[in-house]
């Protein structure tokens, strides 16, 4: 039996605006901790917060991929994608970065407009919760980022279970991956997101692929807590990367 690759497809690097760390110390720390892929997801958000759009240096970027990926080829596996916020809201921005044919693409809701202006919690949680079903309804992506990302931002955060089931259905039904999250285990106690009984309900419903993900920030982030959520995933959920947009099984 072939070994499994271990991937870590949600990482930010010194492209993303919250992150200083560049792909090339991202690169040699997964070879130091032995990851066999990596996938450099950089933000790209358009919301009444910040434009990273409108002036994201693409080309730069792509050349210190492709010097970087040559840099390590045979020492782990370097792909290249984006974080792109609200999909379904900005398609020409969205179909512009499929122009550039990364190797995936994550749709994540971080803001909206839908979202300014609401002070209740509960009320803000559940348009959240609207946003991220009409997201992975409409949206041109291949995995979904941190369905319920609102828990790790907030103690308090209250979890629409049927929201989660319904989301995670309609993931299964157009073919959308789901990544488990743990850059919520971060803080003691928290389970990653989704919490893995949700995704044992999307494998009922036909899902076959997620991908287990550290949304790292930091290299010392880079695969957190992999090797402890690895053992809780459920029977039937396979693990995949992303190549041109096109799963590979690990």
């Amino acid at each position: 039996m072939n070994k499994m690759l271990k991937c870590d497809l949600h990482v930010h690097t010194n492209y993303s605006f919250d992150t200083n760390v560049d792909m090339e110390t991202l690169a040699r720390r997964a070879v130091e901790i032995g990851l066999d892929a990596v996938c450099f997801t950089d933000h790209i958000d358009i919301n009444s917060h910040r434009n990273t759009f409108k002036e994201f240096p693409f080309e730069q970027r792509l050349r210190e991929f492709e010097r970087v990926r040559k840099q390590f080829e045979g020492k782990v596996l370097l792909l290249q994608g984006y974080e792109m916020g609200e999909p379904h809201l900005h398609p020409k921005e969205t179909e512009f970065l499929r122009s550039l044919h990364p190797d995936m693409i994550i749709g994540s809701v971080h803001d909206a407009p839908a979202l300014d202006g609401i002070a209740d919690r509960r009320k803000y949680e559940r348009a959240y919760d609207r946003i991220v079903r009409d997201m992975v309804q409409w949206g041109d992506f291949d995995v979904l980022g941190h369905v319920d990302v609102l828990r790790k931002w907030h103690d308090d955060y209250v979890e629409d279970e049927d929201f989660v089931k319904e989301t995670l259905r309609l993931c299964a039904q157009r073919g959308k991956v789901p990544e488990v999250n743990t850059s919520s285990m971060r803080r003691a106690g928290t389970p990653p997101m989704p919490a893995v009984d949700a995704i044992a309900y999307y494998v009922q419903c036909g899902g076959k692929y997620v991908t287990l993900n550290s949304d790292s920030h930091t290299a010392d982030q880079l695969a957190e807590f992999y090797d402890v959520t690895l053992p809780t995933l459920p029977k039937g959920a396979k693990l995949c990367y992303f190549v041109q947009g096109k799963i590979v099984s690990c």
